[in-house]
């Protein structure tokens, strides 16, 4: 049964995740590939309820943070003061519709995109304002 919060209905995002896509195994056996930062965002908890209305599987990773997951992207939204950080996997070729979901959920982002090993830059995006 959902919570209900100051701002109205709220999800029940639990520990054990909301129903929803995983994702594939091959991004899953991926060390972190995107990071980035979401700014003039809500709580990472309304983003996770967000993603979740899109069609992704979200789960509470710890008390502030959450991991939003569908087939071809796995990022962890933690929260900070004043903006929500991400690091996670996501599939090289999808970047940009990664970058379509947030501009759909009207936040600010930036995102890196690093190749496996994780020493190599690869492409950043930083939309202008």
């Amino acid at each position: 049964m959902p919570m209900i919060s100051q701002e109205g209905w709220a999800m029940d995002i639990t520990s054990g995740g909301t129903s929803g896509p995983r994702l594939v195994d091959q991004l899953a056996a991926l060390d972190n590939n995107v990071y980035g930062s979401l700014y003039d965002c809500p709580p990472a908890r309304q983003l996770a309820e967000s993603f979740v209305a899109a069609g992704w599987r979200a789960r509470a990773s710890s008390w502030t943070d959450y991991e939003v997951e569908c087939e071809w992207a796995c990022i962890e939204l933690q929260q900070l003061p004043g903006e929500v950080i991400f690091n996670g996997v996501v599939d090289p070729s999808r970047l940009d519709e990664l970058a379509v979901v947030f501009a759909g959920l009207d936040v600010r982002y930036s995102i890196e995109l690093w190749n496996a090993e994780g020493t190599d830059l690869i492409r950043e995006l930083k939309p202008q304002s």
